[in-house]
């Protein structure tokens, strides 16, 4: 709570006078009408005059600080569809619905060096997989059967990569994983990397998937490209970016009814999501 204000009071705080403001000019206003019209109005005015101010001062402070809190969850509809984006902080693993994921192009399942284990793709190795690669591996390969791949000379396994915006969809209890191929790793380093290209070309396959084997269930995703395998843009751009992909294949294609984006706790005071819910109400 004292996060969401001091982080708004930053932003907005001189929006927010002009609101508290406003809140004071219109209650003056009907002050005005309403004493000119009733003697007993009047009366109790001018009986009551500090009681009265204090209100005033009360009201526009309450609006003052209502208005620059800063919101960890915004709802907004995708123009023209019947579909809905939510963008929240918390942790995606929270979300009961259908998931996306980003990861590289090999699909590794290696926690250590290859796959964070407190990335994403680490987490969701870990939670639905027990941290087990080789199980993980056995679900990628028979999810992606078919699929053509190009064989690489990377010396680590497995060598074979997939174009990117390649989707696996894998079995999650009584919803559905979706693995996305978003990044390209270098075959030494293991450091995987991603651009806005290939963000979009990801963001499309990835849709692509769920509108072909989701059936329309609620979907949660995390602010992909925003972890190691890093886009290199600024959260707020990364977001908008994101949003973007979806308003424009929503409007194309479809959506989900409900698509869920949760923002980690540590992009709080780079990210403003009043700024993007207002942005897409204009249209």
């Amino acid at each position: 709570m004292w996060k969401s204000l001091s982080v708004g009071l930053a932003r907005r705080w001189r929006a927010g006078l002009t609101q508290a403001f406003g809140v004071a000019g219109a209650i003056w206003l009907v002050t005005e009408i309403v004493t000119r019209v009733s003697t007993t109005a009047n009366t109790w005015l001018t009986n009551n005059g500090d009681t009265y101010l204090m209100g005033v001062l009360i009201a526009g402070a309450a609006w003052f600080l209502a208005y620059s809190y800063e919101r960890r969850k915004v709802t907004f509809q995708v123009p023209t569809t019947s579909s809905y984006i939510t963008i929240k902080f918390g942790n995606m693993f929270d979300e009961p619905t259908d998931w996306l994921i980003g990861v590289n192009e090999f699909f590794d399942g290696r926690l250590g060096q290859v796959i964070a284990p407190t990335s994403v793709h680490g987490q969701f190795i870990s939670r639905v997989f027990n941290g087990d690669e080789n199980a993980f591996r056995r679900a990628v390969t028979t999810a992606l059967k078919g699929v053509l791949f190009t064989t690489t000379t990377r010396s680590s396994q497995p060598s074979d990569a997939y174009a990117i915006g390649t989707t696996a969809v894998l079995a999650n209890g009584p919803h559905k994983a979706f693995l996305v191929a978003m990044s390209h790793t270098d075959h030494v380093t293991h450091k995987a990397g991603s651009t806005v290209p290939m963000m979009w070309d990801a963001m499309r396959g990835a849709l692509q998937a769920v509108q072909n084997h989701g059936n329309g269930q609620p979907l949660a995703m995390p602010l992909i490209g925003n972890g190691l395998s890093s886009v290199n843009v600024e959260p707020q751009h990364l977001l908008r970016l994101i949003v973007l992909a979806l308003v424009d294949f929503g409007r194309k294609v479809g959506l989900p009814k409900q698509v869920t984006i949760v923002v980690p706790e540590a992009c709080f005071d780079a990210l403003d999501l009043r700024e993007i819910r207002r942005d897409w109400m204009k249209h």
